[in-house]
């Protein structure tokens, strides 16, 4: 069973795949309305990306949420997960005069003490996470799922080097096409077939990273798979 935001994605993508379907272009043949082809193309590569985004920031709470329900012990979590965490709140109390950190320092014992003492457990804050990542480069991708514990999620999802340079490939040309459209950049363009390999890319790899995740939890927890 997929989690509820691979779930989500799979509905996203299918509609991408309908609004391509009412791409005004004949098989074999020059677009009658090429306008309307690249308007529905960029709106593709839009849609996809934020879906693929999406998923990532979701599946990331779904992980919280099951690691809050098992009450898994702060010291148990992996060390990379606990410094992002704490990261905020550590910035800024590094960024404040000294005769003014007494309530931040009690603050910051109070909501991540936890996490760096040996037998306590609290509420992961699934957004204090991921708020370094603006956009899904594969190469935050990676990072989301180190914070997880999965050393590279792209060698876990293959083994061939050829599909994991495709992956990375596609999925870097997709977000990179989706920033340039959504800070206006007219000329950027994508082809049906682009369109078609980018879902590709992002259902198989979303498909093989869920159940990766999903293991990992299980090993975590120390219970059975949560999706």
């Amino acid at each position: 069973m997929p989690s509820e935001s691979l779930q989500t994605l799979s509905e996203g993508i299918q509609e991408v795949r309908n609004l391509q379907s009412a791409n005004p272009i004949l098989p074999g043949q020059l677009p009658n309305k090429p306008l309307v082809v690249r308007a529905v193309n960029r709106a593709s590569v839009v849609l996809l990306c934020s879906y693929l985004e999406s998923y990532l920031r979701g599946i990331n709470e779904e992980a919280s949420n099951v690691i809050n329900s098992s009450q898994v012990y702060g010291v148990d979590l992996p060390v990379l997960m606990r410094l992002r965490h704490s990261q905020t709140p550590v910035d800024e109390i590094s960024g404040m005069q000294w005769n003014k950190r007494d309530s931040k320092l009690q603050d910051f014992l109070i909501a991540d003490g936890w996490l760096w003492r040996q037998g306590e457990h609290r509420e992961l804050d699934h957004a204090r996470l991921l708020r370094w990542m603006k956009s899904p480069f594969p190469n935050r991708i990676k990072q989301l799922f180190l914070l997880w514990g999965v050393s590279d999620i792209f060698s876990a999802v293959t083994r061939r080097p050829h599909t994991k340079t495709r992956m990375w490939l596609r999925l870097t040309e997709l977000v990179e096409k989706r920033n340039a459209i959504a800070h206006g950049d007219l000329g950027t363009q994508a082809t049906g077939n682009d369109i078609a390999s980018y879902m590709s890319v992002v259902n198989g790899f979303c498909q093989r990273a869920d159940g990766i995740l999903s293991r990992r939890l299980a090993r975590l927890c120390k219970q059975a798979r949560p999706w």
